[in-house]
């Protein structure tokens, strides 16, 4: 029984020093691009989101990386009108909002070898947005206008143009081929002090490590 015992502890023994020496020799940097889709919460739109990001490790599982991000959000409110010979003409109220941010995060690497790398990235952000998403939106009907068509009253009251900072949290898995392409996914949830919430998001990533 000793014996068996013995045997099992020096093989974990020596699986850890294998895995931990492996882990030494994996490239430190990487740069990759990110491509994906977001819910932006307080317009409850879907949109695209893209960045680059530059990944360094500054100890065994743990990194610190820097992204340079994009987005754009668009939406409608649906407006169809069927004249009476029944053409039909769209009067739909359309709106976007995008934005660029500036990402710093740092990782945990609960699982890292040649081929597979997964853990969890937490950060700040420094984010500008521009929004045409009106405040209050009021539809008046042609028989309160007199008009032949429904009018949009469009009122605003926070700015155009914000500036805001915020925080991300992200889930991360990846596989590396020959130890240089990298694949993955990416899903996170991020918030800024201008009320604004991207959540659920995910990305896909292709990038280099080197």
């Amino acid at each position: 029984m000793k014996k068996n015992l013995f045997l099992v502890f020096f093989l974990i023994c020596n699986f850890q020093q294998a895995i931990s020496q492996s882990t030494r020799l994996l490239p430190t940097k990487s740069l990759s691009f990110n491509i994906g889709r977001g819910r932006l919460g307080s317009g409850d739109i879907q949109g695209l989101m893209l960045g680059v990001e530059y990944e360094k490790f500054f100890q065994k599982r743990l990194s610190w990386s820097a992204e340079l991000g994009m987005t754009i959000h668009d939406g409608s409110d649906l407006l169809l009108v069927t004249e009476a010979n029944g053409e039909v003409h769209d009067l739909s109220y359309r709106y976007t909002t995008s934005g660029a941010q500036l990402v710093g995060k740092i990782g945990y690497h609960f699982f890292r070898t040649k081929s597979w790398d997964a853990g969890i990235r937490i950060g700040g952000l420094f984010r500008y947005q521009s929004s045409s998403v009106p405040d209050d939106v009021t539809m008046l009907f042609p028989i309160a206008t007199g008009l032949p068509v429904p009018v949009f009253i469009n009122e605003n009251t926070s700015p155009q143009r914000t500036y805001s900072v915020g925080g991300i949290s992200q889930l991360f898995a990846s596989y590396t081929i020959k130890q240089k392409i990298i694949l993955g996914l990416v899903t996170g949830l991020q918030l800024d002090t201008n009320g604004d919430t991207i959540f659920p998001q995910l990305a896909f990533t292709i990038g280099r490590r080197f």
